[in-house]
């Protein structure tokens, strides 16, 4: 935890670290200035929200996984695109930096708001609703390292992460908790959230933590680890809430991608990073240089795998997302197997994050929110409960829902001979409903074993870079979890490390 600590005290300075000889400095800015009323602390949690974006994370899926292929600027892609993972990993250094960030600015701000104690009944509401937001916003990081690092899911007992829930000196060391105490946590934290949401009186918004955002988190992990139990109840709580549109429309559908406020985005979006010029990240440079089309220099496209399945869909079933998913400066090779430069004369761009048309300016054709709960995911962990209480009937109703928001020509309910088949289906329609998300990563490392589904790249998408490896089967551990990271080591030298790196 040392680098990290070391991070977060320069860019997040709400307390000070006394030196050896214990000297206070004058102008020292610490908890009792920045914590004197419940407006502070209020204030205090927007620094925790700003820690939180999973621009990483989405990032990192893109590029392991088999949802992107290299762009025509992409020359030879990185070396997770490359499935080159070790200790050094940018992407596990920043996902596991970034979020223990946010968990020590939760941390900070929870020791710096016992420091007040309002008294008027507005005050006492802002106090709560602060700390609600705060509880909820360390238990998602802690999701985010749980589905990354976490040796295994299903098995309460493997390793988990690292759990503080203070402020630690640079003397710190800790081990990894196991699964099910990280679990324990996070469950621990989501409910104080909604205790204190609920007592505050916090009413919904779609880019501020509500008592939606905290059940559907919950429906989220519980899922992970396998409590279909608990995440049933969660999703359902959700769903009374928000509901999917029974008749597909690309023009409704799309105005949600656009960032465009209206019915459909209130329907269908729990909760998003509100990214903007000045705050967030422009999530579209994760795969285009300049525009979200054709000239505008993609790093990755859409796998052609991915945009076959697309094809079909809209050719057979009228599927809206394909016109959405991908521009239509897209340029298509008919031949793509036998074409001699496929990457540079087959563009497949991708054009789910077209860009605010709000925000002015070449970043603003590159900025839209983050969509981090959806309804649809609902649908989708209940489809998965159907399926491990044998109900596959159920599990099939549950993905007509979802399909008959997404073709405009309906079909039946699909029909599942096994439990295999309804899970292969399952996570064929997730990896094209939530491409680009950041799910893909998390939904092959629990569900693919289910499925008997690993990463399933184009043989020609392998060819455009220089490696041996292609596909990676759910077994290779390269899908299961990433290593904790070489910086750790540094500051946490006991930290216990997977004998794969």
């Amino acid at each position: 935890m040392k680098k990290i600590i070391i991070i977060i005290a320069a860019v997040f300075a709400l307390y000070s670290c006394e030196d050896a000889t214990d000297i206070v400095q004058p102008s020292e800015f610490g908890f009792e200035a920045a914590f004197q009323n419940a407006q502070d602390v209020k204030t205090a949690v927007y620094g925790v929200y700003g820690a939180v974006n999973s621009t990483s994370e989405i990032q990192f899926a893109t590029q392991v996984t088999d949802e992107c292929s290299l762009g025509s600027a992409g020359n030879n892609g990185s070396d997770t695109h490359r499935l080159q993972i070790n200790v050094n990993n940018g992407f596990a250094n920043a996902i596991w930096a970034n979020n223990y960030a946010a968990i020590l600015r939760a941390n900070i701000l929870f020791e710096g708001a016992a420091l007040v104690t309002p008294t008027e009944a507005a005050d006492v509401a802002l106090y709560n609703e602060a700390l609600g937001e705060n509880y909820a916003l360390r238990a998602f990081a802690y999701s985010k390292l749980l589905t990354h690092f976490a040796e295994d899911l299903n098995d309460p007992n493997s390793l988990g992460v690292i759990l503080i829930d203070f402020v630690p000196s640079v003397e710190t060391r800790l081990p990894r908790s196991s699964v099910q105490d990280v679990v324990d946590f996070i469950n621990n934290d989501l409910q104080e959230a909604e205790n204190l949401l609920t007592t505050a009186g916090t009413g919904y918004s779609p880019i501020f933590v509500s008592v939606d955002f905290v059940r559907a988190l919950r429906a989220r992990v519980n899922a992970y680890v396998g409590d279909y139990g608990t995440a049933t109840t969660y999703a359902n709580a959700v769903l009374g809430n928000f509901t999917l549109p029974t008749t597909a429309s690309e023009a409704d559908f799309r105005t949600i991608w656009q960032d465009v406020a209206g019915a459909a985005e209130a329907n269908e979006v729990i909760f998003k990073f509100d990214n903007t010029l000045a705050v967030g990240s422009s999530i579209g440079q994760i795969w285009n240089t300049n525009l979200s089309d054709a000239t505008g220099s993609p790093l990755y496209e859409v796998s052609r795998n991915l945009y076959q399945t697309l094809e079909d869909n809209s050719t057979n079933f009228g599927d809206i997302r394909r016109n959405i998913w991908i521009d239509p400066s897209s340029t298509i090779v008919a031949d793509y197997p036998n074409d001699p430069n496929p990457q540079q004369n087959d563009r497949i761009v991708v054009d789910k994050y077209p860009g605010d048309p709000a925000l002015p300016g070449l970043t603003g054709g590159l900025t839209n929110d983050q969509k981090v709960f959806r309804t649809v995911e609902m649908h989708f962990i209940l489809a998965e409960a159907a399926v491990v209480n044998g109900d596959l009937p159920g599990a099939a109703a549950q993905i007509k829902i979802i399909r008959d928001a997404r073709y405009t020509n309906q079909q039946s309910a699909p029909s599942y001979g096994s439990a295999q088949a309804a899970w292969a289906d399952i996570l064929n329609e997730r990896k094209i409903e939530l491409f680009a998300e950041g799910h893909r990563f998390a939904d092959i490392k629990r569900l693919g074993a289910l499925a008997n589904q690993g990463y399933d790249r184009n043989e020609t998408d392998c060819s455009l870079y220089p490696t041996p490896e292609c596909d990676l089967g759910f077994s290779d551990v390269r899908t299961q979890y990433l290593p904790i990271p070489a910086a750790e080591f540094q500051g946490n030298p006991g930290i216990e490390q997977y004998p794969n790196f």
